[in-house]
């Protein structure tokens, strides 16, 4: 599921069950780390591959779990120290949620080095091609709609 809007809604239900199950969030406060770790790796990479395709090979470093790793660490160097931790934790969180949804994907150059530097092993699964996130972006949007209509309910209880 190559696009940022998939993304964002499936971790946004991931992010919902969550809440459902243990009834508080540990993601108040500070949730837009949560999609901004959504979406972070292709932030990361796309521009690079759109304006120069050349440069694939020498920036695919920077969409591994490794690399986000790093880059959070370094991007919460620049918040308050009361909410370094859970901004931290919840990049780290949304980002791994990307990785999970990007190795269904089929690859033709491969995207899912997980355990870069040791090994530039391809950890897809291959379920489908990217190209077929459209069949699947109308499924997400109605699943997001019932949870929330479902939440809504539930508070009015």
């Amino acid at each position: 599921m190559p696009d940022l809007i998939t993304h964002s809604i499936f971790n946004h239900i991931v992010r919902r069950f969550y809440d459902i199950k243990k009834n508080h969030s540990p993601f108040s406060g500070v949730i837009i780390f949560f999609y901004l770790g959504t979406i972070l790796p292709d932030i990361l990479t796309r521009p690079v591959y759109i304006i120069f395709p050349e440069t694939h090979d020498y920036i695919i470093f920077l969409h591994t779990p490794i690399a986000i790793f790093f880059f959070s660490l370094l991007l919460v160097q620049f918040l308050s120290d009361n909410i370094r931790k859970a901004a931290f934790i919840n990049i780290i969180a949304g980002s791994y949620l990307h990785f999970i949804l990007d190795s269904l994907q089929k690859q033709v150059t491969g995207n899912n080095f997980w355990l870069f530097p040791f090994s530039w092993h391809n950890f897809g699964y291959g379920l489908f091609w990217a190209s077929q996130y459209l069949g699947f972006l109308p499924v997400t949007i109605f699943i997001l709609i019932v949870l929330e209509l479902f939440l809504r309910f539930i508070k009015r209880i």
